[in-house]
């Protein structure tokens, strides 16, 4: 089996995800309430650094983000990421869907429990990371879009375009806590 469909096929499992053909990775779409009941973990947090390796027959990348602050789940003050994918040795592993992380950049973190080998994942993939941005005060605001990012309700009511748009960090924490904190029968 190639390294590819191998590593689709470990995407599919871990998130219940089916690939026919080893073309395409289809995966569950989240509403909001749910992505934040689901997820075992919630955090904001600073990639720290990002290193690709070979692991048995496949290319990985394992990346390192400091702790910001914790919303849900672990006590950690860093979230370690290993997920297939990246480039070693002038050979590149490219599966879409895997989100793209680089060092500096800020994000809400939606994880998984850990995976057999240790690591969580982002809920969705790029479905549970919604990366910080500054406005134009200079603080930190949450970019959402309509269709990549599960939205909270109270924006669903707002007119929304397709065009990306900046949610205060702030707002977006307590959009994400009253979730949490809300009763399953009244979401």
């Amino acid at each position: 089996m190639s390294t590819v469909l191998s590593s689709f096929l470990h995407v599919g499992i871990l998130f219940g995800t089916f690939v026919a053909t080893g073309e395409a990775t289809t995966v569950v779409r989240f509403e909001f309430d749910s992505l934040c009941a689901q997820a075992e973990t919630i955090v904001y947090a600073r990639c720290i650094d990002k290193a690709s390796f070979l692991d048995d027959d496949r290319i990985v990348t394992r990346t390192r983000f400091e702790v910001l602050e914790k919303i849900k789940g672990t006590t950690d003050t860093q979230v370690v990421l290993t997920m297939p994918g990246g480039q070693v040795e002038g050979n590149r592993l490219h599966i879409p869907g895997i989100p793209q992380f680089q060092p500096g950049e800020e994000l809400v973190l939606f994880l998984s429990k850990p995976d057999a080998h240790g690591s969580p994942w982002p809920m969705g993939l790029g479905q549970g990371c919604y990366r910080a941005r500054e406005d134009d005060q200079n603080r930190p605001s949450i970019l959402l879009q309509r269709g990549y990012t599960p939205l909270p309700y109270s924006v669903l009511s707002k007119a929304v375009t397709d065009r990306p748009f900046k949610l205060p960090l702030r707002q977006f924490l307590s959009q994400v806590r009253r979730s949490l904190s809300s009763p399953a029968d009244a979401r």
